[in-house]
């Protein structure tokens, strides 16, 4: 692939990956307002999918206009961890767009893009707990449940999120010793 055709798709990535994260923000929000659709169409992220679509027996159409802003925020919070790691993917690629591939700087933002999927993963499990008690709370006596979760996929992205992570160590390196060598010539 030429430079051009490289930085072309740097540049589209650099836009899908906005588009990425407006969209799953939004989604999220949607899918608390829209429930029904959400459960229709199997919609929702971790937070979202275990609030409106999980087995908690709860109508999220039916609960107070409160009850459902605090889902939102409390299911948006790792998405925004992981829009920050996101915001550092598409500036990674609008470095790349520019020919900057191997720079300290692009090694911190991959760095970023890692420490954000994993960050997202953890929140995600830590809150679980939180949003399940959130919409069971008005539940009758003995009906309001705490739910813990952890499956392969959040394993599988803790793993990939460390590869990344110590793919950027590599690369951060690389670049010194690529600085250090031009020093010589």
């Amino acid at each position: 692939m030429t430079t051009d055709h490289l930085a072309r798709h740097s540049r589209l990535m650099a836009t899908l990956t906005q588009a990425l994260i407006i969209g799953m923000l939004v989604l999220n929000a949607a899918c608390w307002f829209l429930p029904d659709a959400a459960r229709q169409y199997g919609l929702g992220f971790n937070l979202t999918a275990i609030g409106v679509t999980g087995n908690l027996n709860v109508d999220v159409g039916t609960m107070p206009w409160w009850q459902v802003a605090g889902g939102v925020i409390l299911s948006s919070i790792p998405l925004l961890i992981l829009a920050n790691g996101l915001i550092a993917l598409r500036r990674l690629f609008q470095l790349y767009s520019e020919g900057h591939y191997f720079s300290e700087k692009s090694s911190v933002l991959l760095g970023k893009v890692g420490f954000g999927v994993i960050m997202w993963v953890l929140l995600s499990f830590v809150l679980t707990p939180a949003i399940s008690v959130w919409v069971t709370m008005l539940q009758p006596p003995g009906q309001g449940l705490l739910t813990i979760a952890f499956d392969s996929s959040d394993l599988v992205s803790l793993f990939l999120a460390a590869s990344v992570m110590v793919v950027a160590r590599i690369h951060q390196k690389g670049s010194v010793l690529a600085r250090e060598n031009q020093q010589f010539i």
